[in-house]
């Protein structure tokens, strides 16, 4: 019998969190395959969702650790020798035949890379995003931190990627085994009366046209400052619309500060995340994603398939799954509104419907379920279930 180790350190919670859980979730609902989980312990929203798979499940063993990834990790992870050292031990405790390091970025968790190659198991990183230095990073000797960040491409067996951009990112730094796994949602239809509580409990108006930006308040890669300020320069033409940000993180004080300082409180809100999400798409007539840069938004594929038009900076994933028109440039304020009411006045009943049954029929938490414990199983021993080396593509969507 075949077991499986999951390293994720990340003190953070977002997208690739919740789709390595749904992961776990699915390899320990098999029953023939014994998992573990190393993680951060003070991640109480990761944590908490690994009790409740341990629970129902009765199939997975826990490991806190009491560190964490941080920012230039992968310097920091060369040079934490006592810290690898401890991981090399504990996971030869273990002895899984397998690693599956969950990493949002090449960087983050890769004292878990390092020290699994390091105790001679077969690694299998399960990144979605493969950006350079540059566009994902501080500016910080980025030369020196793109060689560094090679030699962490080179370390695991497999790469399992989210999409067909990522894919020939991890393609452009030499990665070769890679296989390409659709995120998946479950798409809840909305209540009968979600949109009216929920406007009601945040004080929207009836015919006010609300515009939700929905994840990790992170402005560096979110983008939520940049969409701000371009509600400033166009507040005057703003009339009958208000905004949302929707989420935690570690530029939240920020962000709330900014919209007071810029007396906007009138036309924008911060919520804190609500554990019902669908209650949220309910109350929303637009999903905006103004981040710099991403992998395949959780967001943008649950707007979809609750039939919400979305306007997003052109990159990454959302060139794939969006019409042009619905795209911005990234920093392009006046490029941001433009589209805003563009999109809001013309007609995509049509686009908005083939988004719904996209969802449906490609991009389920079954699929997803399926294809990752296929992609993680396939060519390890005692494993089984094979995943095409032709890859899952999500396709364009136009």
């Amino acid at each position: 019998m075949m077991s499986l180790l999951f390293y994720n350190d990340v003190a953070g919670f977002g997208g690739h969190e919740a789709m390595t859980l749904r992961a776990i979730e699915s390899l320990c609902q098999r029953g023939d395959v014994p998992v573990s989980v190393m993680y951060y312990e003070s991640n109480n929203r990761f944590g908490t969702g690994l009790m409740d798979i341990s629970h129902e499940t009765g199939n997975l063993n826990l490991f806190p650790l009491a560190f964490s990834s941080k920012n230039l990790q992968a310097f920091r992870s060369l040079i934490s020798f006592r810290k690898i050292q401890y991981l090399v031990g504990l996971m030869k405790q273990i002895n899984p035949h397998v690693v599956v390091v969950s990493q949002g970025r090449i960087e983050a968790c890769s004292m878990g890379l390092l020290a699994a190659k390091r105790a001679g198991f077969r690694t299998i990183s399960y990144l979605p995003m493969a950006h350079p230095v540059s566009v994902s990073g501080k500016p910080v000797a980025v030369r020196l931190r793109e060689r560094v960040n090679q030699y962490f491409y080179r370390l695991p067996d497999k790469f399992i990627t989210i999409s067909e951009g990522a894919r020939t990112m991890l393609l452009e730094r030499g990665a070769k085994d890679i296989v390409v796994v659709p995120n998946g949602i479950d798409a809840r239809p909305a209540a009968h009366g979600d949109q009216d509580r929920f406007r009601e409990e945040h004080g929207i108006a009836t015919g006010e046209y609300l515009v939700g930006t929905i994840g990790r308040i992170d402005f560096r890669q979110k983008g939520q400052d940049f969409a701000l300020e371009a509600i400033r320069r166009f507040e005057r033409s703003l009339e009958g619309y208000k905004f949302v940000f929707v989420g935690e993180g570690p530029d939240e004080h920020r962000l709330k500060a900014m919209i007071a300082k810029s007396n906007l409180s009138r036309l924008v809100q911060v919520l804190a995340w609500c554990g019902d999400p669908g209650k949220i798409y309910a109350g929303l007539d637009m999903l905006m994603i103004p981040s710099k840069f991403e992998g395949v938004p959780l967001v943008m594929l649950e707007a979809m398939a609750n039939g919400l038009p979305i306007i997003a900076s052109n990159s990454d994933a959302m060139g794939e799954f969006l019409p042009q028109d619905w795209l911005f440039p990234f920093g392009d304020h006046q490029a941001l509104f433009d589209c805003l009411v563009h999109v809001r006045n013309a007609d995509y009943s049509r686009q908005l419907e083939s988004h719904r049954e996209l969802i449906l029929e490609q991009f389920t938490s079954e699929q997803f379920s399926a294809n990752v414990s296929s992609a993680i199983l396939e060519r390890t021993p005692g494993g089984s279930g094979i995943v095409r080396r032709s890859m899952i593509s999500t396709g364009r969507c136009s």
